[in-house]
């Protein structure tokens, strides 16, 4: 133990030197437990890198550098203050010469050409771990992780997924996503139609009527199921800050960088898992994880039906049974902790690297209705999606 620490806390020292993949890496590997030993997985989770704001100069060189326009000439006003930065850029207000109000996002210079090398680094750091890790599927893992990054180092890329992913998303009645003005657009600027509103978290921590903000929880939720669900398409970056609550009450879905799609079939076999826990058939829990893609590791049986049932009793405790489920009442680490340590075997049993993208967009909702301690039914809202998709 003493020797995974010191190769963790190596790894951590390699992430700090990095910019906008240290703490994105992180996220992701920390929702794949299957990956990494636990030492590491704690120190990724403890890292926390924060980029410094851009000044206004070097905010106007990128922009010209890049669309070959000065800002001056694109807008007529700009706000020199970022509204918000990421790990990869920040965001600025600003008003275009017909009257449109509008947001722009700037990458941090050099920042695209930093991130392929940086994660080649951390591949690297990561090979002392695979005196227990698989190989293959640590390597997987890595590379869904290097594509999902490099694509949000694209700004032409997400411009793409606002046009493409947009034109899906605002089918929900309850969605609303900004446009693209492609003539203020680059590979490394990124302008948009502004959303007005406030930032889901911010605006539902201060609901003073819980009813109110379990109702607005529980719609949230409902619209990322209906996304991945019967659209097949995942926002794949959680954080509530890329989430905003409008003055109508809807929620404004941004930061299109990271978006994945999946077939009918890998969607629907999450709901088969449900629909075998709630018809109490076990035996079907193994084909099910084999048809989604998980797969025992060196030579090993994987679990039985049994532990399988057992984990996912554990797991997927707000939708198996029909009450209203307290989000902030549940606490499943540490027995799903206990659980895993008593069946070992269930570690050799990943999920496929495919799935990286899914349960880090799990975690993050899950984790953001445990903290608002959200209350509602979530097992009729699956049940009604499992039989909306014949399941």
């Amino acid at each position: 133990r003493d020797g995974l620490i010191e190769s963790a806390q190596k790894v951590v020292r390699t992430m700090g030197e990095m910019k906008g993949a240290a703490m994105k890496v992180g996220q992701m590997l920390s929702v794949a437990p299957e990956a990494l030993p636990r030492e590491f997985l704690e120190q990724l989770k403890a890292l926390q890198k924060d980029s410094p704001a851009m000044t206004y100069e070097m905010v106007a060189a990128e922009f010209q550098s890049s669309t070959g326009r000065s800002i001056p000439d694109a807008f007529r006003t700009f706000d020199p203050t970022p509204i918000g930065a990421a790990s990869i850029g920040q965001v600025h207000r600003a008003r275009t010469f017909d009257g449109q109000d509008v947001v722009v996002k700037i990458q941090y210079p050099g920042i695209a050409d930093t991130l392929d090398s940086d994660l080649k680094n951390l591949g690297s750091a990561l090979q002392v771990a695979r005196v227990i890790a698989d190989k293959e599927h640590l390597d997987g893992l890595l590379a869904e992780i290097r594509t999902g990054i490099l694509e949000e180092a694209d700004y032409r890329q997400e411009a793409e997924n606002l046009r493409k992913y947009g034109a899906i998303l605002r089918q929900h009645p309850m969605i609303v996503v900004p446009e693209v003005l492609p003539e203020f657009s680059s590979e490394r600027a990124l302008t948009m139609s502004y959303v007005p509103g406030e930032k889901l978290d911010v605006a539902l921590d201060r609901m003073v009527d819980a009813d109110q903000k379990n109702r607005a929880a529980f719609a949230f939720s409902e619209t990322i199921i209906w996304m991945f669900h019967h659209k097949g398409v995942l926002h794949a970056d959680p954080h509530p800050g890329n989430f905003l609550l409008t003055p109508e009450g809807k929620f404004g879905f941004l930061d299109f960088g990271c978006f994945r799609e999946y077939e009918p079939e890998f969607c629907d076999g999450w709901l088969d898992l449900l629909v075998a826990k709630w018809e109490k058939q076990p035996w079907r829990l193994r084909e099910i994880h084999h048809r989604l893609g998980f797969r025992a590791m060196g030579g090993s049986e994987g679990p039985s039906p049994e532990q399988l049932d057992q984990l996912l009793e554990l797991a997927l405790e707000p939708f198996l049974e029909d009450r209203e489920f307290n989000w902030g009442e549940w606490q499943p680490h540490k027995t799903l902790d206990k659980f895993m340590r008593n069946n070992l075997g269930l570690i050799r049993f990943p999920a496929p690297a495919r799935a990286v993208f899914y349960f880090r967009v799990c975690a993050g909702i899950w984790g953001f209705l445990q903290r608002l301690k959200a209350r509602g039914n979530w097992f009729r809202l699956a049940q009604e999606t499992a039989r909306q998709r014949g399941r």
